[in-house]
């Protein structure tokens, strides 16, 4: 009998490591899948991801205040609940004591019922809750801060006049037409209002308590670029934002002629609500994601969350800028059938946003149903507060970095693309994962064959874990509801055949 030798040749197994050491590139959604790389991510959220690791996210506590300059770190909340029903909005408002000689900063309030509230930024009073009017009679078309006669006040434009709050004193005007914007540039005052769209009112009558339409004039623009929205002082120029584009207002020497001209028309609509001026740029949102104007030109930016953002109304958005950063508390469509926070019943919106202004990096906190950000900037405090639908319509809260909306841990997920791991149409075998974490937290493997998830406990220690999941497409999820994160270089360990 002869033994031939057996020359069949089989294919070698290869061990390898899969590295999530870069998890501080964000976001890349919008791309396919199979040109991604195994480590990009497709969504996060309610994490921070800055430095590489999985660390928590934004969150809100209870507003708090100093008690005095000479103490700033010694600070305590309001009970708003004690006076108010439910927070419809909070504003900004600062005024000039020449008895004094400084400014004063305080917050103001407005319940269900159209009541006006104020609570001071510096507060000795231990927490008191300040009624200052019932004069407001309909929700507020706008408000701004305004100085009439040396007084600073804060203005209330309604359907029914404008509403007068001053540091002693208030008033009613009906005379004045319902604006729902308006600016002070060069003597000259611009304001649109509610009940002629198209048309731009501008006098040199900046005493608004002596109105008069017969010291105003108007403008009609009748063009495809939809009704005006809202005006922005920025860079020396008055700035008319429409529902589908942007017309620059020039002023001519003499201060008292002026042109417009037409420099951008967008193919969906403009949210007036996200119309912020951040430093050198004004930025807002449109039905197709997020832009950036510098003036002149209107370039788009963030285009990686673009799906997040598209095709959705965003009528009750809200925006605001503080300290190099862009927040937008807005609804998106994540498209993972998760319920996460206020997802679970009805909501206007879902998830706020906070943007660098300079390179458009974005942190994103999901579940909260924010109905006004405000951002709050004295010489002894800087805060970006909100106020809430929901459970916590009696709250203000301030924005830290803890991973919490108040006492609710809500989820918090990263997770990767659905990838091959760069060897196509190969089968592989994921047998070891390897991390770093200090909180609870799960991964969850979803293969083209089969889905685990394993868990993992909070420790200082490195942790390996022998698991097998076999398949040719491999998607990665790390994910927990635990108070915090802090997840480093997690290593998968797989064979290919």
């Amino acid at each position: 009998m002869i033994f031939y030798k057996n020359t069949k040749k089989f294919k070698p197994i290869s061990k390898k490591d899969l590295v999530f050491s870069i998890f501080n590139q964000g976001i890349v959604s919008g791309e396919d899948d199979s040109v991604t790389k195994p480590t990009q991510c497709k969504c996060y959220f309610n994490l921070s991801v800055a430095d590489g690791a999985l660390k928590n996210g934004l969150g809100f506590e209870d507003f708090q205040v100093p008690a005095s300059l000479d103490n700033l770190e010694n600070c305590h909340g309001y009970d708003f609940a004690s006076k108010i029903d439910e927070i419809d909005a909070i504003w900004f408002d600062r005024w000039f004591s020449v008895e004094d000689g400084q400014y004063y900063y305080q917050m103001m309030l407005m319940d269900s019922a159209f009541k006006i509230f104020s609570v001071p930024l510096l507060d000795q009073y231990n927490g008191m809750v300040w009624s200052r009017s019932s004069k407001v009679q309909s929700k507020p078309l706008f408000v701004c801060q305004y100085r009439i006669e040396n007084d600073d006040c804060t203005l209330f434009f309604t359907k029914e006049g404008m509403i007068r709050l001053g540091t002693e004193s208030e008033g009613f005007y009906d005379k004045v037409p319902p604006l729902i914007s308006c600016v002070v540039h060069y003597d000259n005052f611009f304001g649109v209002t509610n009940t002629n769209r198209n048309t731009l009112i501008y006098t040199k009558n900046l005493n608004l308590k002596n109105w008069s339409d017969e010291e105003s004039s108007t403008i009609e623009f009748l063009d495809n670029r939809g009704a005006f929205t809202k005006l922005v002082a920025f860079n020396d120029y008055v700035y008319l934002f429409r529902e589908n584009g942007i017309t620059r207002i020039s002023l001519y020497t003499n201060k008292s002629d002026f042109s417009f001209t037409h420099l951008f028309t967008s193919p969906s609509k403009i949210y007036e609500n996200s119309i912020c001026v951040c430093g050198d740029k004004v930025l807002f949102v449109t039905r197709d994601g997020l832009y950036a104007f510098n003036g002149n030109s209107v370039a788009k930016v963030a285009e990686n969350l673009n799906s997040l953002l598209q095709n959705l109304d965003n009528t009750n958005c809200s925006a605001a800028c503080l300290d190099g950063k862009y927040y937008l508390a807005t609804k998106c469509n994540f498209s993972d059938g998760r319920q996460v926070g206020c997802e679970e019943g009805e909501f206007l919106n879902n998830v706020l946003f906070q943007f660098d202004i300079n390179t458009f990096d974005a942190e994103i906190l999901r579940g909260v149903d924010i109905v006004n950000v405000l951002a709050i900037d004295t010489p002894y405090l800087s805060k970006l507060c909100a106020c809430f639908r929901g459970e916590n319509k009696q709250r203000v809260g301030q924005l830290v970095h803890n991973g919490k909306v108040f006492e609710n841990s809500n989820l918090k997920i990263w997770s990767s693309f659905k990838t091959d791991l760069e060897y196509a149409n190969r089968r592989k075998k994921i047998k070891e994962i390897i991390l770093t974490t200090a909180h609870d937290v799960s991964v969850e493997i979803i293969s083209d064959e089969e889905e685990k998830t394993y868990q993992f406990k909070g420790s200082e220690k490195q942790q390996r874990l022998p698991i097998s999941v076999e398949g040719k497409t491999f998607q990665f999820i790390f994910k927990t509801d635990a108070e915090g994160i802090d997840l480093k270089k997690p290593t998968i360990i797989f064979n290919v055949a």
